[in-house]
């Protein structure tokens, strides 16, 4: 079967989820992250000056977030990629890296749904909001059965990543391995989908779990 996926098309891909990320991000950092809310959530630890200056401090770095998002979302596929196509290799023994990488950029457009959704959540239904509900909202999650406040901070992440769009997530990219790779039916790309980059999501979010146990 003839690559679907041509150079131009993985790059022009790319390129548009890494505008939509930046695009989302702007629109969340303007609408929600507003400098009311930081003097809001902050006075009753802050003063007025040490607020404002924080304020300064996020407006200056605001320079940082295109090549920041660039380098997060090179990382996070080349990781995705680099897991399945080892998981490939093992099933099928065949290494076909760049094949792989232009599925996890199709797939990750499924990604800037929660982003959008959390915009407009917090735009037109819940106005009135803090900085721990913006962090602990992630729509269609298993966090949402919780009452957040009333966890330990290292369970709010892995309840998080538990949620309808993960799901969704690995059925499409076990899809888009069928059409690229035709020796594959959807039941073996499920399984290579749960085994490699099932095992890498479980290592991140262990890893994560640390941190937040650490650093807390």
């Amino acid at each position: 079967m003839e690559n679907s996926y041509t150079g131009t098309k993985v790059r022009m891909h790319f390129l548009i989820l890494l505008v939509m990320s930046l695009l989302l991000l702007f629109l969340n950092k303007s609408f929600l992250l507003s400098d009311s809310l930081y003097f809001n959530s902050l006075s009753e630890k802050f003063s007025y000056e040490e607020i404002s200056e924080l304020i300064n401090r996020r407006n200056r770095l605001e320079l940082l977030t295109i090549p920041i998002v660039l380098l997060v979302c090179i990382i996070k596929l080349t990781l995705c990629s680099l897991c399945l196509t080892l998981g490939i290799f093992f099933i099928a023994d065949k290494f076909e890296f760049k094949k792989i990488f232009a599925v996890t950029v199709a797939a990750e457009f499924i990604f800037l749904v929660p982003s959008a959704i959390k915009l407009l959540w917090f735009l037109f239904f819940q106005t009135t909001y803090t900085f721990q509900d913006l962090q602990y909202f992630y729509p269609l999650s298993i966090l949402n059965i919780f009452e957040a406040n009333t966890l330990e901070p290292w369970l709010i992440y892995p309840l998080q990543v538990l949620n309808i769009f993960e799901v969704i997530y690995w059925i499409v990219l076990a899809y888009l391995l069928t059409k690229e790779l035709p020796e594959l039916d959807m039941n073996r790309s499920m399984t290579v989908v749960m085994a490699s980059y099932g095992t890498g999501l479980v290592i991140w979010v262990a890893f994560v779990m640390f941190l937040t146990l650490t650093y807390t």
